[in-house]
């Protein structure tokens, strides 16, 4: 059988492989939603158009984070990694080079595809090749990858921006600069071993018991109670970050031109980052569950505020970094439970429907806003999802905390008693 011995790279290049994969995907969800303000003059997009810009990464992530994650269970996670990220190139290339609406939309809906492949698979490999004492770290690594790619493309938009590089040119750059790392990552990604733990399992695993255990039993609970965490999350978040340039730049016109509005957001993604290193180095002492319930009720606390600050700009961006600071907390967690909470047999394919619902949840998010007029009156949505925050905090309570625990600890004891 294979053991941890058996893998022979060492686990900081295994770690920035599997979590480049996450930065990559940070990239292209955050860069878009300035890159969506050079494309709606120079394709001339409405805002329905532009909602559907935005949103068919998010489409695309919920195809590929619930398929893909079952054929990581069914095939092993390597070989998902390499073909997925071949697919991330083609689809984003052919998004960059084209000027028809409907050529951007689908290409981008299948490069959404290999976004969300790589949640499941990163994250479930990730859980099974770290120690028990640093897997948080490690899973948290991921999110501040996601962190730190987020904040890769507001720099780059801001230098387009500045040079004032016109609109045809520069959302094609500043999609296309991020395909440069996923090639690099590609390649290395071919040296990668096997999950060990998944090849100790692979001969007990079948594609019908698969969908069977991750939706019964102790494993249907796990499976269902962070897959309606995660959709409430996403909506919330997804929605309001993806339209903060936009809702900025309509309620103070002028005031707020692109280079601005890039700052603004620069700042929230920094804070987002700096308050994700912060879990990381806290989250395998202090424990997973009330990061993630003091994360959810800092954001529903301060979004409920937020209708209060739309008349001073300055206000409105302080309640905004507040909110991205808790991000840090629960946005770290609520991707590890379902890693940490799902069997091996199943891990990738319980992961993948989480992320799915929440991909579903950001898709609602975003369509919510955007098939609205957004001013200042539509900033008392913040108050429904302050609400929604709040009742995930609640939710938050019924889960295990996984910190230092054993993967599959939990099924181990329910099996021995059983046997008794």
């Amino acid at each position: 059988m294979a053991d941890e011995n058996s893998v022979k790279a060492s686990p900081v290049k295994l770690l920035f492989m599997a979590a480049a994969g996450v930065y990559l995907d940070g990239y292209q969800l955050s860069v878009i939603a300035l890159a969506v303000l050079l494309m709606v003059p120079d394709l001339h997009l409405s805002t329905f158009q532009e909602s559907l810009v935005l949103g068919a990464v998010i489409l695309g992530t919920i195809i590929g984070t619930i398929s893909i994650g079952y054929l990581a269970d069914l095939f092993g996670r390597r070989r998902i990694y390499i073909y997925n990220l071949a697919f991330f190139l083609l689809f984003g290339l052919i998004s960059v080079l084209t000027s028809n609406f409907w050529v951007i939309i689908i290409s981008r809906v299948l490069m959404g595809i290999s976004v969300g492949a790589d949640y499941p698979v990163s994250n479930s490999y990730i859980a099974e090749m770290a120690p028990k004492e640093v897997r948080g770290k490690y899973l948290s690594f991921s999110n501040v990858a996601f962190s730190l790619g987020s904040v890769t493309s507001i720099i780059v938009a801001l230098i387009f921006f500045a040079l004032n590089i016109s609109a045809d040119i520069g959302w094609r750059f500043m999609i296309g600069i991020g395909l440069i790392p996923a090639a690099v990552v590609l390649y290395m990604r071919l040296s990668m071993p096997e999950s060990f733990r998944w090849e100790n399992v692979k001969g007990r695993v079948a594609g019908t018991k698969i969908v069977k255990d991750m939706f019964t039993g102790l494993g249907g609970k796990f499976t269902l109670l962070n897959a309606l965490i995660w959709f409430l999350y996403d909506m919330v978040i997804y929605g309001v970050s993806l339209f903060v340039p936009t809702i900025l730049k309509i309620i103070y016109g002028s005031n707020v031109p692109n280079v601005e509005n890039a700052i603004f957001s620069s700042i929230f993604l920094i804070v987002l980052l700096g308050s994700s290193i912060l879990v990381m180095f806290i989250v395998d002492q202090t424990g997973r569950k009330i990061i993630q319930i003091i994360g959810f009720v800092g954001i529903g606390l301060f979004m409920i505020l937020v209708p209060m600050a739309y008349s001073s700009l300055i206000s409105l961006v302080m309640f905004l970094v507040i909110i991205e600071f808790f991000n840090g907390f629960s946005g770290t967690t609520v991707g590890m439970f379902p890693a940490e909470l799902a069997k091996t047999e199943f891990r990738a394919s319980a992961y993948g429907f989480a992320s799915m619902m929440g991909k579903i949840g950001a898709l609602v998010g975003v369509l919510i806003l955007g098939s609205s007029e957004i001013g200042a009156s539509s900033l008392k949505m913040f108050i429904i999802f302050g609400v929604l925050m709040i009742l995930s905090a609640l939710l938050s309570l019924l889960l295990v905390d996984t910190t230092h625990m054993d993967l599959d600890e939990l099924y181990k004891f329910k099996e021995k008693l059983s046997e008794d």
